[in-house]
């Protein structure tokens, strides 16, 4: 009898490593935003401080993106057509980041500039949701590991997945409001408001890092009050 290969499970599905491709998509996508600016030269120092800005601006929102997949693949139960759907869809978004953010900076007029963020903003947008249906896959597998007593994700982790949720789809549903032209016609030194929805999972992120500190710094606390109280009742 031959041998099970080792992408074969005991169901007698085939796995997909949707992993390595999806590190090979990442890397090219951060490779194809620092390329697009070659193609621009820098006449002076504030156009150049400009290209950094906006390059660092589309590494950190793919960076933040790599960052979530990562965490939520390594803790996903296992493969299905959903998440590999979900796998899929997020990768095109991501492929097509460096193009629309390129489009979106190199635009000649801010009429123009103002048109190709939407679509910049739409596929960003995208990104987050699918990022949150896929921690949603986590939460689901988990709660149907507990109804059949299989192992379940630390407490801890659980609870991490479910606001992540919930901060995915606040900061999905950002860049989908931020389409409206009003947010384009209103300027701000630091360019049209829209801008400033684009900017919020920075914000986002600061608040629950912020959140979860101070929720460990109360978990110390009561451990070092109780460990206290047991001493001296000794």
């Amino acid at each position: 009898m031959a041998e099970k290969t080792e992408s074969e499970d005991s169901s007698g599905t085939i796995k997909i490593r949707i992993e390595s491709l999806s590190d090979l998509v990442f890397g090219l996508a951060l490779s194809i935003g620092s390329l697009g600016f070659l193609t621009s030269s820098s006449h002076d120092v504030s156009l150049l401080e400009a290209n950094i800005a906006y390059f660092a601006f589309s590494f950190i929102i793919l960076t933040f993106t790599w960052i979530g997949y990562s965490r939520t693949m390594a803790v996903l139960p296992r493969e299905n057509e959903t998440s590999l759907y979900l796998n899929l869809l997020l990768l095109f978004f991501v492929a097509i980041e460096p193009y629309l953010f390129f489009l979106l900076v190199t635009s000649p007029t801010k009429d123009v500039a103002g048109t190709f963020s939407v679509p910049y903003a739409l596929n960003g947008g995208g990104m987050f949701f699918v990022q949150a249906s896929l921690a949603g896959l986590v939460v689901s597998e988990n709660d149907q590991n507990r109804k059949r007593g299989l192992k379940q994700l630390n407490p801890e982790i659980q609870g991490r997945f479910r606001r992540t949720i919930v901060a995915e789809v606040i900061v999905g549903a950002l860049f989908l409001i931020s389409i409206l032209p009003v947010f384009w016609e209103i300027s701000t030194p630091f360019g049209p408001v829209r801008f400033f929805f684009w900017y919020s999972p920075f914000v986002i992120l600061f608040v629950i890092r912020g959140f979860r500190a101070r929720r460990k710094e109360s978990s110390k606390g009561n451990v070092t009050s109780q460990s206290e109280e047991q001493h001296s009742t000794m």
